[in-house]
């Protein structure tokens, strides 16, 4: 008897390719289980299967879902529990087979509730004909009066992608996404609150993100699109994907973003720097307590409350758990999870940032595991957009989504009213 299933996931080539190349390979083994994919752009899958409930109706049996949802899904019931299948029946080498940081997010109360699928920390790309070009080096010796060097900090950020910004030719310093998606323009933030020593909420879940290092963060970010504009206007419409393959198109000399960009960067039908890719740490802070940090996020697939056949579909999790499944979803051109995908030598022939990848993770913060995360995450997005998007003061926007934030917190009893 035929078993069909539907998988739904955020609308990305390289994750329908790469779940194509899976659902083939699990059809070898189980070819009475049909599985159908729907994609949505990433903004309507969070709405449609968690801030609307969709993961659990009927219709939907397998939910991808980004470790930034997890919480909210599972606290609205929109996801099962694994731990019966997993208990009776683990995936080859659980967990042992996964980095620390590839488990730690999978849990909610205890329970596993996804199995990691997509992982790719963010990292600083950048175009290695450029740094290691003679004249380059030596005009930008010239200028600067120092050698040129990968940026350890934001002000040498800030300095190379000047040097590199020559739009007059078609070469702009940076890429970066800056479409109000409530993704991309929060990490961006994040990541430069986090590498200055800021935080989002304190001790007691009270938001902080209206710090002076807050105001400094995003005042930093909006002069990069307004006022040194080292990067194309198009950059402001633009979500990661779309980021990601203007860089690819060698319109810029860096940016940073998800590792898994790296990768697309290296093939031929899509990319016109293959070859002249590389990938560090990001920068860090210029103060003392600055630090270059990365996102600990990443994809994971569910089993969603709306499911008619949980063991069907338990069964496609832990077939594409597999060693030889996760390599292909490298080999492919998204990221594996598992450290042997990781660590294999023909991944890391063909994409070489799996060098670091381990080492990003070691420097990787986490955002907040809470079911309000979400609203939490609108506010945060509202503020940046009013910055970026319409010119509003940073402080004043700042303390209006932690504000927002706060009270998000005290309707929900995790924060006690003031």
């Amino acid at each position: 008897m035929m078993t069909k299933l539907v998988l739904t996931t955020r609308e990305q080539p390289v994750f329908e390719q790469t779940f194509a190349a899976q659902i083939e390979d699990f059809r070898k083994v189980r070819p009475e289980i049909e599985i159908e994919v729907v994609t949505r752009p990433i903004a309507d899958h969070y709405v449609s299967m968690v801030d609307q409930g969709g993961a659990g109706e009927p219709g939907v049996d397998l939910f991808l879902c980004c470790t930034d949802w997890l919480p909210t899904a599972f606290a609205k019931g929109l996801i099962h529990s694994l731990d019966a299948w997993v208990n009776a029946d683990p995936p080859q080498d659980w967990p042992n087979g996964w980095h620390p940081a590839m488990q730690k997010l999978v849990f909610q109360e205890g329970s596993l509730i996804a199995l990691p699928w997509h992982d790719g920390p963010q990292m600083f790309i950048y175009r290695t004909d450029l740094f290691e070009s003679p004249s380059e080096k030596e005009r930008f010796l010239a200028e600067y009066g120092r050698p040129l060097t990968l940026p350890k900090t934001w002000s040498e950020f800030l300095e190379v992608t000047k040097f590199f910004n020559r739009p007059e030719t078609g070469l702009y310093g940076c890429v970066l996404a800056g479409y109000t998606d409530h993704h991309n323009n929060v990490y961006d933030f994040l990541i430069h609150l986090w590498s200055r020593g800021g935080e989002l909420l304190d001790t007691e879940d009270r938001p902080v993100f209206d710090s002076p290092v807050a105001v400094e963060a995003l005042t930093w970010l909006r002069d990069l699109y307004h006022v040194h504009q080292v990067m194309d206007p198009v950059c402001l419409t633009l979500g990661s994907v779309e980021s990601g393959n203007l860089f690819a198109q060698g319109n810029a000399a860096m940016m940073w973003n998800w590792c898994g960009f790296a990768a697309y960067c290296e093939l031929p039908e899509h990319s016109k720097v293959v070859g002249k890719i590389g990938t560090a740490m990001l920068p860090g802070g210029d103060n003392s307590a600055g630090k270059p940090v990365s996102l600990n996020i990443y994809w994971g697939l569910t089993i969603a409350k709306g499911c008619k056949d949980t063991e069907a579909a338990y069964a496609f999790l832990k077939h594409i758990a597999q060693p030889q499944c996760d390599k292909m979803t490298s080999m492919i051109g998204a990221n594996g999870t598992r450290l042997s995908t990781w660590n294999d030598p023909e991944v890391r022939a063909k994409y070489p940032y799996y060098n670091i990848i381990e080492e990003v993770h070691g420097s990787t913060l986490t955002l907040p595991a809470i079911p309000e995360y979400g609203e939490i995450n609108d506010a945060i997005s509202a503020a940046v957009h009013r910055v970026i998007h319409e010119g509003a003061d940073v402080q004043n926007s700042l303390t209006q989504g932690c504000q927002e934030a706060a009270e998000v917190l005290r309707r929900s009893g995790r924060l006690a009213g003031e």
